[in-house]
């Protein structure tokens, strides 16, 4: 591993995400959390295979559609368990009388779906062996071409896409258009992070030059946990009509959403 080439410390850690999603898929104990890791391991993963793509080439196209994929297959499990940990949340915060039931119901649906999913992928079985793909043409990327000049494309990239989502977001103000902009901040901050990681693990390393007026990670992270506080929020209202309770608690339910997104909002 030389100071000039840095791919050796970009390929680490996209093996160290492999890992970490095949660790999460296999996991049998809290099962919805160890999903939870396995989409975060994976959004990181396509988060650097973006940056490096210029020296990668194309043959990252198909592994992040690979990529993509797995999270999106399990993305309704995803957005159960959220529900459940939001609803939990904002009975802890004043609505001791108002969601109780509600996660008792939301709950039970998100282990229906788990039950679902598990019975039509035993232990995720296919799962893992698709992600063993993938990982096998991951480790098989030029890792060796990468160079300071392809990540300062990879970031120049992911910055101006994040501009034109913020501004959409801004003028077509929207669920869809917020959460495009979401994830175009925190596949930025990823990426820098990923600078951050390679500069530690290869100290000889000076990495791309830096934009001085570039977003912080704490600023991108800051925002980035706004909008999806926002984003869950919402989630957990188109959630309200599975859920049997009263109107006087559905209308509590209702304040206490609105109230929450406008506190969020700020």
């Amino acid at each position: 591993m030389t100071a000039h080439f840095p791919g050796p410390a970009f390929a680490a850690q996209a093996a160290a995400q492999v890992d970490q999603a095949m660790r999460s898929l296999a996991q049998r104990r809290n099962r919805h959390s160890a999903i939870h890791r396995m989409r975060k391991a994976i959004r990181r993963l396509r988060s650097l295979l973006a940056l490096c793509r210029p020296g990668l080439g194309p043959e990252t196209d198909v592994i992040d559609k690979g990529l993509r994929q797995l999270c999106v297959d399990l993305s309704d499990l995803r957005d159960a368990h959220v529900v459940v940990v939001t609803a939990s949340g904002l009975a802890l915060d004043g609505g001791q009388d108002t969601w109780p039931a509600a996660v008792v119901q939301l709950a039970a649906r998100r282990e229906k779906l788990l039950s679902k999913a598990l019975a039509a992928d035993p232990e995720f079985a296919s799962r893992r062996a698709r992600l063993d793909t993938l990982a096998q043409a991951i480790a098989a990327l030029p890792w060796h071409r990468l160079d300071d000049s392809d990540l300062a494309e990879g970031i120049a990239r992911s910055a101006r896409r994040l501009v034109k989502a913020e501004r959409k977001a801004r003028q077509e103000p929207g669920a869809d258009s917020s959460h495009h902009w979401r994830r175009r901040l925190r596949r930025l901050r990823m990426q820098y992070q990923v600078i951050r990681a390679a500069r530690k693990r290869q100290p000889s390393w000076k990495g791309p030059p830096r934009d001085p007026h570039r977003a912080s990670i704490h600023a991108l992270n800051r925002q980035s946990d706004r909008l999806g506080r926002i984003q869950d929020l919402h989630m957990l209202g188109t959630h309200l009509k599975r859920i049997d309770v009263p109107p006087a608690v559905r209308k509590r339910m209702r304040d206490q959403l609105r109230a929450e997104i406008d506190r969020a909002s700020r």
